[in-house]
Parts: C-alpha cells; structure tokens; sequence
C-alpha cells in the first residue's frame, strides 16, 4: 500500500469507530430527517461492554439526525423490581436487596446488578426514583409507574424532539456530506490520479479549510444550548482539525441532553407504520402474557399502561392482539405452536398457551 492509500484506511476506520456510541442494551435509536420517516437502529444487545452495547448510527451520506428512546426498564411487582437488562433477559430483584446507586452513566441496584442509562443525569434520576419506589407502597408504585409511563408515552413530545434534533443539525449534516464526500470521494479520485503532488495537497487544503467552517457551525450551534455539552470548546478544537469529529459533529448536538427519552411507542408516526405495530404487538405481548395471565383478572401494570395508551390513539384490540390463525394451541407471547397434550410454553417461561376456539 502506499502512503495514500494508508492514510485512507485510517481515516475510514476512525470514522466508522466515531460512528460506534456505546448505549443501553434495550435502547432503540431513530435516524432520519425533518420531512422524512425514521429509520430504527438497534445496538448489538449480545455484545456487552460496560454494562451496554455498541450500537452502528448510520454511517454513509446523507448524513440524519439521531434521536434514542428507552423501554420500561423498571417495572414495580408486589415483591420485586422487574430489571430489563436486554429485549430477551428480564430479572427480579426483591425490594430489600435492592440498593440503587450512580455511578456516571451506570446504575447499580444491588450488588451485581448494573445497568447503562444514556447520561449520567439519568442514572441519578433513575437512582432517586429508585430509592422512593423501594419506601412506597404497591399501591403507590403502581401509580407512580403509571404516571411514569404515560408521560413517556407521548406521541406529539417525541415527535416534537426529533423535529427539533433535524431543524438544529441541519447545517452541521450537510456539511458533514460535502466533508465526507470530499474526504472519501474527491481526494481520493485526485490521489489515484495525480499521485503525490501540489494539487493533493490544495485538495487537502480545502478539506481543513471545510473542518474549520465546520468548528465555527458547532460552536455557533451548541452555543446556549441547556444542557450544555461536556468539554465544549475542546470538541469545537478537534472537529476544526480531525476529519472523523468533523463529519459526526451532528451527533454531539442530536445526542446530547439529560431528559428522559421517550417509550418507542411514542415514535407513532415518525417510523414506518409497519415497524410501529410490529413493535407494538411485541410490547404487548411480552407486557400481558406472563406465566399465571390465565388465572389473574387484573392485567399486569406494564399491560395495564400499554392498554391505556392503546385506547388514547384509537388503535383496536385486534390490531395489537390479533387472533391467532392457527387450529393447534398457540403460546400468545412468542407465536410457537404446540401439540394438544402441551399446556404451557417452556421457551417463554411457563406461559400458558391460548387454544383455539372449539
């Protein structure tokens, strides 16, 4: 390889490793634009690093906008805590042992226990909220964790966030598109051409010249900004002089803030519809068929607060809960089908399965 062509793979591998965020296992992440339906990412859940997992923002131009949303990663029981580490492990964590602390963005709640949230503030409120839930009464978690899930369930606020994250990115994406298409694309056509010479040095010229513009749109962007971002004039420093910061300053706008994000059902109309119900029908039945649904009249709080939201956005029953089609005995919360003789759904823990109507 020659010395160019070198100096490209570096760049191209510290950009895809800017590229890398380090989030909460059960985190989902929407990239779009102003005008656009978001596309959803998710983070690599089986790959466990801190606590969280690595998750790939989009990568190649037109450079989105990113804006994340969190599950119901604690849900009060009469007993216990049930914990969502990942979207497949769920443990319980008995009241008297638990024992909620902040550290930065990590949250320990007893003491093997922990778990990544998306900024340090978070950790804090979750490690306070936490604290009181564990001194309440069933009665009033259930109620707290209600009023905790319908704020979170707001369609207009989240919407309202995203549109907000595009409009003060703009500038910063589409410059980051002329950086990237420039870095990748024009200096290296240049390269291959002219080899070694003036003209790829004037070419590398404008690259810095484009990364300082670039600095000065995100000082100017982030000026004012509540909350502010960390170590701000540093960043301001690296993007004026390292391609990679450069082309993902808009991450560092689109990703900063302390407020709680949104449960990904509140995304209703910012991703595809399709992926909303998908999702929808999977909450569901992971939140209403537990073992024992059978049995118990009253529906399960995180049910009961899905239902509820269900029923504010006019979506019917059989849409987030359709009838299954099959004549063979069906377990309502992961779709298998069993013989007659089989009662219950070993892979789901137990849960009893629906059969089909005689």
């Amino acid at each position: 390889m020659t010395d160019g062509q070198t100096l490209f793979a570096v760049f191209a591998l510290l950009y895809l490793i800017e590229c890398l965020r380090l989030a909460p296992s059960a985190a989902w992440m929407a990239a779009g634009a102003e005008k656009s339906r978001w596309s959803v990412i998710r983070p690599w859940s089986r790959l466990q690093i801190a606590s969280g997992s690595p998750l790939l923002l989009s990568v190649l131009p037109p450079h989105q906008a990113h804006t994340s949303a969190l599950p119901w990663l604690f849900v009060p029981e009469q007993d216990s805590l049930r914990v969502r580490l990942t979207d497949s492990l769920r443990i319980s964590i008995a009241w008297d042992r638990l024992s909620p602390q902040a550290e930065e963005s990590t949250l320990h709640l007893d003491a093997v226990t922990r778990l990544r949230l998306n900024s340090p503030a978070l950790a804090q409120l979750w490690a306070q909220r936490l604290t009181d839930w564990r001194e309440w009464t069933p009665e009033q978690r259930h109620s707290a964790f209600l009023k905790h899930a319908r704020a979170s369930l707001d369609p207009k606020a989240a919407a309202q966030t995203a549109t907000s994250v595009a409009k003060r990115t703009q500038s910063l994406r589409l410059l980051a598109s002329i950086l990237f298409v420039w870095c990748f694309g024009i200096i290296s056509v240049i390269y291959h051409r002219f080899g070694d010479g003036f003209i790829v040095l004037a070419a590398a010229g404008v690259l810095l010249l484009l990364q300082f513009t670039q600095s000065w749109l995100f000082l100017r962007v982030t000026r004012g900004m509540q909350p502010g971002i960390p170590h701000r004039r540093w960043r301001a420093l690296g993007i004026a002089f390292l391609p990679q910061l450069a082309m993902r300053a808009a991450d560092a706008v689109s990703l900063a803030g302390d407020e709680e994000p949104p449960h990904p059902l509140a995304w209703r109309g910012l991703i595809k519809d399709d992926t909303w119900l998908e999702s929808a029908r999977r909450c569901w039945r992971e939140a209403r068929y537990i073992p024992g649904w059978s049995q118990n009249e009253a529906i399960p709080v995180e049910a009961e607060a899905l239902q509820a939201f269900f029923r504010r956005e006019n979506i019917a029953e059989t849409d987030y809960d359709p009838p299954a089609a099959s004549k063979l005995p069906v377990c309502p919360r992961c779709g298998a089908e069993f013989q007659t003789h089989i009662t219950a759904c070993t892979s789901c823990g137990g849960v009893e399965l629906r059969h089909p109507p005689a």
